[in-house]
């Protein structure tokens, strides 16, 4: 009876032996709970997906072979549904707001007498579209699946398949690469129903927000590159980051262009 007992151990602790070797060099059978959605939407706490309310400033600067060109700034205010985002500068486009309600999305100035229905799809500088400005929930707009694993920039990530849940959105389908230990997603590949590659997105988290006594990292900027004009990038970045409950009344579209 010694000897398959003897065996057993031998294989307990060859097993022991190689999950531990595993954990070591951060390889893992799956994402967090193996589902391929919730681990989506954990990355979107760092971009505001888990708050409440949050206020940030942000300024979006196109590039052209490494010159910059016009900048904007905003003020953004969000729930986990809704965005309000003012345009601060310049002058020209000072006062102007952008309302976002779910996928649907408004566009207000002192020129028009009524909001503008607009389409994320829209490009307002640059490489960034409508839908790339505001706190972004990828697991609101899209289905997750597992596409594979891969080292991106010396980091393991998980590598997923998103496919936009309806019309509303900015992008068809997207390639997304989320960081095994932080979560965080750190590259986009953003493609047309078609397959074809339009853009990729890289990103940074500099800020952090405190939420339940704990300190969290937070999107502090977004690098995007047109696929096709390798010459051409639009980079957003984020700062003055906090959280604070927002009322919902700001995000009333018959109040507009009233403020």
């Amino acid at each position: 009876m010694s000897k398959p007992i003897s065996q057993r151990r031998r294989v307990l602790a060859w097993a022991t032996a190689a999950s531990l070797a595993l954990l070591a060099t951060g390889v893992h059978a799956g994402p967090a709970g193996g589902n391929a959605d919730q681990l989506l939407a954990d990355s979107d706490k760092a971009r505001g997906g888990n708050l409440n309310g949050v206020k940030l400033k942000s300024t979006i600067t196109e590039f052209n072979n490494g010159k910059p060109g016009t900048t904007l700034h905003l003020d953004v205010q969000s729930d986990q549904d809704n965005s309000l985002v003012v345009f601060t500068e310049p002058p020209r486009v000072r006062g102007n707001k952008m309302l976002i309600q779910g996928r649907n999305m408004w566009f207000a100035s002192q020129d028009v007498i009524k909001p503008v229905p607009i389409s994320p799809r829209q490009r307002m500088l640059g490489e960034a579209s409508n839908g790339d400005i505001a706190v972004t929930r990828y697991s609101r707009d899209y289905n997750a699946t597992l596409a594979g694993e891969e080292i991106l920039d010396g980091k393991p990530v998980w590598v997923l398949d998103l496919r936009a849940k309806g019309s509303g959105v900015a992008y068809d389908q997207v390639k997304y690469f989320i960081d095994k230990k932080s979560l965080l997603g750190l590259r986009a590949d953003f493609h047309s129903v078609s397959g074809d590659l339009l853009k990729s997105a890289t990103m940074e988290y500099g800020n952090s927000v405190e939420q339940k006594g704990v300190r969290h990292r937070f999107i502090s900027k977004i690098e995007i590159s047109d696929a096709l004009a390798s010459n051409k990038k639009t980079v957003l970045d984020y700062s003055e980051v906090r959280t604070d409950d927002i009322p919902s009344t700001i995000f009333n579209l018959a109040d507009l262009t009233r403020r």
